[in-house]
């Protein structure tokens, strides 16, 4: 149901002047940083109460999405066999 709104914010943005686009994008990437502050805040409150040691930076590997090929499998898809299994 996320995805429906998200397509309909998109093709809504998608029909703004540019100078609009412009400001939205500049709402947007003050949210991003306020919400990468509250992250900050929350590790380092987790470091000072001890609850966790260090914090790890993500790692991304750009190149490896880019070329990340699927397995192909023989038979009935993993998904289907694993919703059996748990029945």
């Amino acid at each position: 149901m996320q995805n429906i709104a998200l397509d309909k914010v998109i093709e809504e943005v998608k029909a703004l002047p540019h100078e609009e686009i412009r400001q939205l994008r500049s709402v947007l990437d003050e949210m991003l940083e306020n919400k990468a502050k509250e992250e900050k805040e929350v590790e380092k409150l987790m470091l000072e109460a001890g609850l966790i040691t260090e914090v790890k930076k993500p790692k991304r590997n750009v190149e490896a999405l880019r070329t990340y090929k699927p397995v192909k499998v023989k038979g009935k898809p993993v998904s289907e066999t694993l919703l059996e299994e748990r029945r």
